[in-house]
């Protein structure tokens, strides 16, 4: 019956499953997800004391920004419902042939699309000339509205993603057909006896992925400072385009990030797949043979393999927080400004966002 095989559903069955069963991953994200935008939205409801612009100038500037925070938010959306799609039809619909050399990409280019789309939308509808000039001029760079400890955490993904694709590519070996994706191990002592060759990381998977991956880190970084360099409307809108801007650029750097996190997480599976095989057995007529299956790396793609569950699990949750935060009226409250021009030098702050 079902609610008995539910009720067997112990922490050892919910480790299996996250393990071989990424929607798991998914609804765990989802769950992370919403508790982080409650906390933002209880939090930023109690902050909000400051008063308001009046209408007309407050809707002008949210009709600025409302676009890219929507195309950022459907973005966050779209990575994570791609992840779970992919899964589906590579796991019930598809019938294998060749390798799925999408399973990697398809966050990178999913996101690809969103960050463009919003690039393209700070050059459009979120930019132009200013209604009354605001001074002193500040310049501005990509960094300026973006934490230092999100694009760290960022370089550091990238990094992670490039650095292994490079390395299982030149660990990887063509099949018969010349897509580079087996790991040839080894036998010991056992001369004749064919190596083991299985699915790996290799080039068929990671070339595109390497693609995806520089062209989502350009996009990115030209977006980061389009956001940045463009001029604010006038002096007493100041502080609450500085608040936009700030969500526009913390909606891409998470949005690149939970991308590439979920890129490392499918490497990292098929890294794992490698490290997870151990021993060959042989069966001969009247004699049963077995092998250790010796890789020098077996350790550490195991534990690649172990952590990318965990991977998984947080980059959905950074992008399901980018869709459920920046959907429009979800970060308003943070964005209060002094509604009148003449409330003295703060308003006249055009400088960092930090």
């Amino acid at each position: 019956m079902l609610i008995p095989s539910l009720a067997a559903f112990g922490p050892l069955e919910l480790t299996g499953a996250i393990a071989t069963w990424p929607p798991v991953s998914f609804v765990l994200g989802l769950v992370a997800a919403a508790t982080v935008v409650a906390i933002r939205a209880n939090t930023s409801g109690r902050a909000e004391h400051a008063p308001r612009l009046i209408g007309g100038r407050r809707s002008a500037v949210r009709r600025r920004y409302a676009g890219e925070h929507i195309a950022l938010a459907g973005a966050g959306f779209a990575v994570s419902l791609v992840f779970v799609l992919e899964f589906i039809f590579r796991g019930y619909i598809w019938d294998g042939s060749g390798a799925s050399w999408w399973r990697v990409a398809a966050p990178l280019v999913v996101a690809l699309v969103g960050v463009v789309a919003a690039l393209v939308l700070v050059r459009t509808r979120g930019s132009g000339a200013p209604e009354r000039p605001v001074s002193p001029p500040v310049r501005r760079s990509w960094v300026s509205f973006s934490s230092p400890m999100t694009l760290a955490a960022l370089t550091v993904t990238a990094l992670a993603l490039a650095g292994t694709t490079v390395a299982a590519g030149l660990a990887s070996s063509p099949d018969d057909a010349g897509d580079w994706l087996w790991l040839v191990i080894p036998i010991p002592n056992a001369g004749d006896v064919d190596p083991v060759r299985v699915v790996f990381y290799g080039w068929v998977y990671g070339v595109p992925a390497l693609v995806g991956l520089v062209l989502l880190v350009v996009a990115a970084w030209r977006a980061l400072d389009r956001n940045a360099a463009r001029s604010f409307l006038r002096p007493e809108t100041v502080a609450i385009e500085r608040a936009a801007r700030r969500r526009t650029a913390g909606g891409i750097v998470w949005l690149t990030t939970g991308a590439c996190l979920l890129a490392l997480a499918a490497a990292w599976r098929l890294v794992g797949n490698a490290g997870s095989t151990t021993m060959l057995m042989i069966d001969r007529p009247g004699t049963y043979t077995s092998y250790d299956v010796a890789w020098r790396y077996a350790e550490l793609a195991s534990l690649a393999g172990a952590a990318a569950p965990i991977i998984e699990i947080v980059a959905l949750c950074m992008l399901l927080v980018v869709g459920g935060s920046l959907v429009p009226g979800a970060g308003h409250a943070s964005a209060a400004a002094p509604a009148s021009p003449g409330a003295g030098p703060s308003v006249m702050d055009v400088g960092y966002a930090r």
